[in-house]
Order: C-alpha cells, then sequence, then structure tokens
C-alpha cells in the first residue's frame, strides 16, 4: 500500500501514526462543526468514516444518553477507535468495520450521522448517501464536514484515492438522495453541509 493510500484506509504501522497526526489536524475543523451541529441528548448517533475515534469521545461529553456507534473501512480504525473509547465500549458506544456504501444499521434507526473529512475518500458516495438516509430516522440528520484545502493544489494528483467535492457538489448529492432542509456552512476552507430526512 501506498502512502498516500493510507489517507482514505490506514493499515498496519503507517496507519497507525496517520490516525494520530489526522485527528491533530483535523482538531480546528472538528471543534468548528461541532459548535453547528445539535447533538442529541438520547437516541442513536453514528459517526461514518470514524477514523480513530475522537470525534466520537468529543461527542459522548456533548451528550448525557445517547449511544454511539462508529463505522469505518480500516482495521487500525476500529482498533484505534476502540481504544480512545475503552470507557463506553459495549456501554454507549459500539465501534463496526464496514463501507460506507454498505451501512450494518437497521431502517429508520440513527437520529444522526456525521462524516467528518471521510466523503472524499468513498467509491460510491452517491450510493453511500442514500445508504444513510435509509438508515436515518425521518427528520434524522446528517452532516458531512469537510476541509476543502487550497484550490490552487491539485489534491487528487497528489492523493489519487481522494475525489474532492465543493460544498455545493455534496448539497447536490445530498438532494438526489432525499434530503431537504439542506444547508451549507463555510469559515475559510472548511465547510458543513447538513440536510433532513423527509
Amino acid at each position: 500500500m501506498s502512502f498516500t493510500d493510507n489517507f482514505g484506509n490506514p493499515k498496519e504501522l503507517l496507519g497507525r501514526m496517520m490516525l494520530v497526526s489526522m485527528d491533530r489536524e483535523h482538531l480546528p475543523m472538528a471543534q468548528w462543526a461541532l459548535k453547528q451541529i445539535r447533538i442529541p441528548d438520547n437516541g442513536t448517533v453514528a459517526d461514518l468514516g470514524c477514523c480513530g475515534g475522537y470525534n466520537i469521545k468529543r461527542m459522548l461529553d456533548m451528550s448525557t444518553k445517547a449511544n454511539f456507534i462508529g463505522l469505518d473501512i480500516s482495521e487500525e480504525s476500529v482498533k484505534k477507535a476502540q481504544k480512545v473509547n475503552k470507557e463506553e465500549l459495549g456501554k454507549r458506544v459500539k465501534i463496526i468495520k464496514c463501507s460506507a456504501e454498505k451501512l450494518p444499521l437497521e431502517d429508520n434507526s440513527i437520529d444522526l450521522i456525521t462524516a467528518f473529512e471521510t466523503v472524499i475518500f468513498w467509491k460510491k458516495t452517491e450510493r453511500a448517501f442514500v445508504e444513510i438516509c435509509r438508515s436515518l430516522v425521518k427528520g434524522g440528520c446528517f452532516a458531512v464536514i469537510n476541509n476543502y484545502g487550497d484550490p490552487n493544489i491539485d489534491w487528487e494528483k497528489k492523493v489519487p484515492c481522494m475525489t474532492r467535492y465543493t460544498a455545493e457538489q455534496i448539497a447536490e448529492m445530498f438532494k438526489t438522495a432525499g434530503f431537504a432542509d439542506i444547508s451549507i456552512s463555510k469559515k475559510e476552507n472548511l465547510f458543513l453541509v447538513m440536510g433532513y430526512k423527509r
């Protein structure tokens, strides 16, 4: 596996090192977005592409009774997320290895699904959005948080496993998947797109 492939699917020692460094780099983005996302006090929240599980840990502190599911395609991410959330693992937290295109979630079962800096690595993004919509309760929220990065850099060339999207492109995919009340929030290169299941 190449160095850049580890961004989308961390593996082995290099992948484990990346999980820690990515959390440090993504921390300002996560803090900015979590001020705008309503974390339910009850119900279930799923973090799709949960990476090292750090955002699950942050959201746990923002909710008194909600349960959290971390989902990631990487075995290393699953292990790290379990370690980071070990105090609540098997209680309020569950971590599952899976792809975004085939979620092991029941229909109409999740109140909030978050996706921090992960949509750019999905192979079938529109299919994943349909899966997410299926899994949410009526009125449930889907939140995509990304850093668009320097627009003058060809990121797809630097990181071939990445597909960069604008906030507006993400919003269009929300519409196609059946979401309503779609909103876009931006700060410099950061953006947050939120939509709700009809």
